[in-house]
């Protein structure tokens, strides 16, 4: 198997979900959401409007992945654990499952949405902007939400050279120009955790992650001579691909595709009022900085962040952000989800991580308004990528 192709297959990452608050769960349930001894309790706990953890705010999971024969599984197990709409990040290419993708958004009545993909491996060919256009032009009118780049753009996409397609390679700057007169977001995953970049030893705090999937690592060389690039030099193409297209909605993946540094995240959001943020797969990264400044971020940030999961339905399993050897039962589903709710609604501290193959530490919870919550549960998906609620039955 080629290096490529194990790079894009860590973009279909496995989906869980399962059964929230069931007979079984429900005393669990409660007992998960008594106050610590120690800390301070929710912040849901008392007052005429405040909710349970999790139960009673509409959301929206902007960053899945689902096998489209599976929707029907996927659906009933994001709708039991919270979930109304999702929208799937492998919604597939014109004649490449898009147009399943279509039929299930129409079968499941608008519960599973999709993001259109396309191939950037074509960007050498003479007729790669009518590619574009027809490409871009059907998504649009399929009724994609946006288009998902995968991060093989600028870590696996190879020129005839041999050199890697860089994000900012100005050959692409008709993709994004298309996006934008087409009013089509795109949703862009550009690098890969820090610890990815970093040697693979027992000090790497990812080193689990990386023992049980090797092929993540983008230490070292991707051919004899040539080095992967660097997390920085990533990112730096994904800023200036940001900046150079301001009339394109963009929505940076995985925290803004830096999780570790929420600064740098801010400092984009400053810069480009046309760039948003999803939380998918990053929870145990944002989550080990101060609940105070994150709390501050996403208050700060409250129009410009979009809930997401990452989690992945697929025929070889489900998969909760990440995973290790094994695929993850569906039975843990509800504690996955519950552990993003607490994050966002309580100031519990020590919470354990949702995703502990990420890092197995805790994290603290950051208590936010009802009016931010909604705001990063449901209605920035609504406004920015045009989803809407189904109705009540």
């Amino acid at each position: 198997m080629s290096r490529s192709t194990a790079i894009s297959r860590t973009y279909l990452r496995i989906i869980p979900w399962a059964l929230i608050l069931l007979a079984a769960g429900a005393a669990a349930f409660f007992a998960w959401n008594a106050p610590k001894t120690g800390t301070a309790p929710s912040p849901r706990a008392s007052g005429p409007n405040a909710p349970r953890v999790g139960a009673d705010i509409p959301k929206i999971d902007v960053h899945v992945h689902v096998a489209p024969r599976l929707a029907e599984r996927a659906v009933r197990l994001l709708g039991e654990n919270g979930i109304e709409v999702a929208v799937n990040a492998s919604g597939g290419a014109p004649g490449q499952g898009l147009e399943l993708s279509q039929e299930v958004a129409a079968q499941t009545n608008g519960r599973l949405l999709f993001f259109c993909n396309m191939s950037f491996a074509r960007v050498e060919d003479p007729e790669w902007p009518t590619y574009v256009a027809e490409t871009l032009e059907t998504c649009k009118q399929s009724g994609a939400r946006g288009l998902k780049i995968y991060k093989a753009l600028g870590l696996g996409i190879r020129l005839s050279d041999g050199s890697l397609l860089a994000v900012d390679d100005p050959r692409l700057d008709v993709v994004f120009d298309t996006c934008a007169n087409l009013s089509l977001p795109v949703l862009i995953h550009s690098g890969d955790p820090v610890a990815f970049f970093r040697p693979d030893d027992a000090q790497n705090e990812r080193h689990a992650e990386l023992a049980a999937h090797p092929d993540w690592s983008f230490a070292g060389e991707y051919a004899p001579g040539r080095p992967w690039p660097t997390w920085e030099q990533v990112f730096s193409q994904f800023e200036r691909r940001v900046t150079r297209h301001p009339r394109t909605t963009f929505l940076g993946a995985h925290f803004g595709n830096a999780a570790e540094e929420p600064s740098k995240v801010a400092a984009m959001l400053e810069r480009s009022p046309n760039y948003y943020i999803d939380t998918a797969a990053r929870l145990p990264e944002f989550g080990r900085h101060p609940a105070a400044e994150m709390r501050e971020f996403f208050v700060k940030w409250q129009d410009r962040i979009l809930f997401g999961s990452d989690t992945a339905v697929t025929p070889d399993g489900l998969t909760m952000g990440s995973r290790g050897d094994e695929h993850d039962p569906p039975a843990r589903l509800p504690e996955f989800f519950l552990a993003h709710w607490r994050y966002f609604e309580t100031d519990e501290a020590r919470l354990p991580s949702p995703t502990p193959i990420q890092g197995n530490w805790t994290i603290d919870g950051i208590g936010l308004p009802r009016v931010v919550l909604e705001k990063v549960y449901y209605r920035n998906a609504v406004r920015v990528l045009g989803v809407t609620l189904p109705a009540a039955e």
